[in-house]
């Protein structure tokens, strides 16, 4: 099946992060370990220039401060290769002015068994952090995202629209039929067409666009940066991929689809769905199956069937 070529965006932006303690931009991606090194290689000096033969407190908990900061700021083998490395070092320091090398290596094996059990202690709690902030953000059926998700990523939207005066596209599909599906066919069947559509739609969107359920057989889209010309390219895309998907076990089940781009920010959360649910229900008053396309401050709407 030959899908709709995709409408191309004036700049690729880079996915929208999942998890509660991921980077938000290249450079920070770039600052966080450079920091780390920094802060290694100071502690490090200071045990040089320590004339004691003995780790200072301070320095001794500015380090300790630094290896929990790796295991909550950088990737699993970022963090462990990190703390590997900076003992190295550290223990060369302490052997060159160490006399006795059977307290050395007590005191390194000492200390690398607390080093590695705070690091992998710190990435251990960050992991489940961030396993339930995606969880709460997650649709638990289809593995979309969930209100919430879709809250955040419509009002970034808007920022980015008020910044740089780019239209965005809110598309609200609804399934027609669905509950006779669910009735014929039990929960299970309704379930099986809530994740088959949640699967097309994830397939055949774009990386950085958000697609989520709203609620029930409801399924919200923010398309970034596609004006009213793109989103009748893009709802012929996602038509065609829900049929290929639904098609052969469920032949009777058709989408109503409403699609409003905006123009303009001065909108929020519930205007910009509200018009999308409007405009939605405006194609399924025209009969099953219908597009209804809008453009906000534009009196102009039309409908389009489903091609044949």
């Amino acid at each position: 099946m030959t899908m709709p070529p995709f409408p191309a965006v004036a700049e690729r932006r880079p996915e929208r992060p999942d998890s509660f303690d991921a980077p938000r931009s290249r450079l920070e991606r770039l600052v966080r370990p450079a920091f780390l090194v920094v802060g290694l290689i100071l502690v490090t000096a200071c045990r040089w220039g320590d004339t004691t033969d003995r780790v200072t407190l301070p320095a001794t908990w500015l380090f300790a401060a630094l290896l929990l900061l790796a295991g909550w700021t950088c990737p699993r083998q970022a963090a462990l290769s990190l703390t590997l490395m900076s003992l190295l070092v550290w223990s060369w320091i302490e052997a060159t002015r160490a006399a006795v090398w059977t307290e050395l290596l007590a005191g390194q094996f000492m200390r690398l068994a607390v080093a590695l059990w705070l690091v992998a202690w710190m990435i251990r709690l960050r992991e489940r952090l961030a396993g339930a902030y995606r969880l709460a953000r997650l649709d638990s059926l289809t593995g979309l995202p969930n209100r919430q998700a879709l809250v955040e990523a419509l009002d970034a939207e808007l920022s980015r629209t008020r910044r740089f005066g780019r239209p965005f596209t809110v598309a609200l599909l609804d399934c027609d039929g669905f509950k006779g599906i669910n009735d014929r066919g039990g929960h299970l069947a309704g379930d099986d067409v809530l994740r088959r559509i949640g699967l097309a739609l994830r397939q055949h969107t774009r990386r950085y666009d958000c697609v989520g359920r709203l609620g029930g057989d409801e399924f919200l889209l923010v398309l970034s940066e596609v004006d009213r010309e793109d989103a009748v390219l893009v709802a012929e895309r996602l038509r065609a991929a829900l049929r290929h998907f639904v098609e052969r076990e469920y032949p009777v089940l058709t989408f109503s689809l409403g699609v409003v781009t905006f123009r303009t920010a001065e909108v929020d959360w519930d205007e910009c769905v509200q018009q999308a649910d409007d405009a939605m229900y405006a194609a399924k008053r025209q009969g099953p199956d219908q597009t209804r396309f809008e453009v906000v401050d534009e009196p102009t709407t039309r409908t389009l069937p489903l091609p044949k």
